[in-house]
């Protein structure tokens, strides 16, 4: 009883091994805990360990028991992720790892009573175990979620195929309980939680709003059934012999085995939530609770629309149209912060010459190449272009409008980047550079991923801005004359946005996080000149990064200048 039992049989023999086995795991260690279930798990999956009734309810224990010890590993992940990619992967692993030494060693149960049909002892197991196979199932899928993964043809099948053995025994609505404290579930309410956190996912969620969204879902599925009969023309259905989730009907017959969700109730709860988010944010427009309430809208609405039973998709800003096309990209506030404070030093480039000339046959005779001053600062753009890009080499235009790009990159961006993260791009071909924060994600295949892009800038420098403060004020130097002194200084991202030809310019700022203070004043300085400001109104928080308005404090002075256009020649 206090951790020094170690049993010499095996520890999944039966219910009582299994908790003496349990109570000798470490309390505090997450991690450590996951090691060790998914290595008996796995030698309990071998086919030399003898299967039987008691064991696979040894089995059930065990699951039930270390569900605090697997949410543990998902708060950690959701807190420390961000913190470095080892720790995020490390953690992911953990997760994923877990899910699939349950599903295997369920799968393998689930063959041995497959071989008893007219054993009752074994037969009583089966809802229970479906039910299991599909919580796990969803773990699955959530954890892929985490990283924008979406399912394979064959996770749908799987999925399906449960439902499908659950009906044909007429068990999908028989209670089960799948821990001694709770309320009991049924095989159908498993099976739709999962179906429907797939169905909301519009490519858009952070790993938080994943588990928000896994967390109401319990309630949300609670009125929800599957029937025969279709509630509304473009019903969502679910075609038990395919290979895909929830689809929305269109016309024409559905000819295969197909059940229909009627998705109002649900509708209805994400419409009541936008609602009372819309009141709050009018009736207190300056709380501190605003941003977070907007936030939390715009998921909601997103919601919305992914299950709305009538068909409304949501105005786009821009018309798509195809692209093609290679472009570089520079990922994260920090890196290209260093390439255009770079870029800034580097001369620009004003055209090119074309055709040989005498002089060039000349150098070549003479020198052995060619003297193109040109050509070597294109050379020396690309150098410094690779050391700043992202990893995996130059990405794919897919289709591009007014209002941002949607690209394919390659994996290990996936693995790097998060929603949020700044992106600047640059079109083989084109002069100029584009910044872009990344606002959806979707992993298309094993080594290519899906961006979309929001454009918010299309030219970009780096600027300085330095601290000011008044004499008497606790300053870092008392140098010179006058009523402020200059204090420390850090980079900052100058944006213009010219969102059609003939309209003005609209400037901001992207400055680090740390260095978001709204009451200071500051001196940015450009290539050209000075100017005295403060933050202006906040556009954009992210854990790194803060994009702001600017506000000049000399009402005579004129805004900072544009970063030039053509920051690079076309390379």
């Amino acid at each position: 009883m206090f951790g020094f039992w170690k049993s010499t049989r095996d520890p999944l023999a039966d219910a009582r091994n299994a908790e003496r086995w349990l109570s000798t795991l470490s309390p505090t260690d997450s991690l450590a805990v996951h090691s060790d279930l998914v290595a008996e798990l796995e030698r309990a999956a071998g086919s030399s360990v003898p299967r039987s009734p008691s064991r696979l309810q040894a089995v059930f224990h065990v699951d039930a028991q270390t569900v605090p010890r697997r949410q543990a590993l998902i708060d950690q992940y959701l807190e420390h992720a961000t913190r470095s990619s080892r720790i995020e992967n490390q953690l992911w692993s953990a997760l994923f790892g877990l899910s699939q030494a349950f599903l295997n060693i369920y799968h393998s149960f689930a063959r041995e009573i497959a071989e008893h049909p007219l054993s009752s002892r074994w037969q009583e197991l089966l809802p229970e175990l479906v039910c299991r196979q599909l919580v796990h199932l969803a773990l699955d899928a959530r954890v892929r979620l985490y990283r924008h993964e979406q399912w394979i043809p064959a996770k749908w099948a799987e999925l399906h195929g449960l439902m499908t053995l659950a009906s044909s025994r007429q068990i999908e609505r028989q209670p089960v309980a799948l821990a001694p404290d709770d309320e009991t579930t049924t095989i159908e309410h498993q099976y739709l939680r999962a179906l429907v956190l797939q169905l909301m996912n519009p490519g858009s969620l952070t790993a938080r709003q994943v588990e928000y969204i896994w967390s109401e879902l319990d309630d949300w599925c609670a009125p929800l059934r599957l029937t025969l009969e279709p509630s509304a023309p473009y019903a969502f259905f679910v075609d038990l012999a395919g290979r895909e989730g929830l689809r929305r009907r269109r016309p024409g017959p559905l000819e295969s085995r197909v059940l229909f969700l009627d998705t109002r109730p649900l509708h209805a709860v994400m419409v009541q939530h936008v609602i009372m988010l819309e009141q709050k944010i009018k009736g207190q427009p300056l709380s501190n609770r605003t941003p977070r309430r907007s936030e939390q809208l715009a998921m909601f609405t997103k919601l919305a629309a992914q299950v709305d039973p009538e068909y409304r998709p949501i105005p786009r800003r821009g018309e798509r149209v195809p692209a093609t096309g290679t472009v570089d990209a520079i990922v994260g506030f920090q890196k290209i912060a260093a390439f255009f404070k770079g870029e800034a030093q580097q001369p620009v480039l004003r055209g090119e010459t074309g055709g040989d000339t005498y002089g060039s046959t000349l150098d070549i005779a003479v020198f052995g190449r060619i003297r193109d001053e040109p050509g070597r600062q294109r050379e020396l753009l690309r150098r410094r272009i690779g050391a700043h890009a992202a990893p995996g080499g130059p990405w794919e235009m897919k289709d591009s409008s007014l209002t941002g790009f949607k690209l394919i990159a390659p994996i290990q961006v996936a693995n790097a980047v998060t929603l949020g993260t700044l992106l600047a791009l640059h079109l083989h071909g084109q002069p100029r550079w584009t910044l872009g924060i990344l606002r959806r994600m979707k992993r298309t295949s094993a080594d290519r991923t899906e961006i979309g892009t929001q454009i918010i800038a299309n030219t970009i420098a780096t600027v300085s801005l330095t601290e000011q403060h008044k004499r008497g004020a606790n300053p870092y130097s008392i140098d010179g004359e006058g009523t402020t002194i200059n204090g420390r200084n850090f980079s900052a991202l100058l944006l213009a946005l010219q969102a059609r030809e003939g309209e003005p310019l609209v400037q901001s700022l992207i400055v680090p996080a740390i260095e978001y203070h709204p009451a200071k004043r500051y001196l940015l300085t450009t290539a050209s000149a000075e100017h005295s400001i403060r933050f202006g109104r906040l556009v954009e928080h992210q854990p790194d990064w803060v994009w702001t308005a600017i506000e000049p404090l000399d009402p005579r002075a004129r805004a900072p200048a544009a970063p030039r256009a053509d920051a690079s020649s076309a390379v």
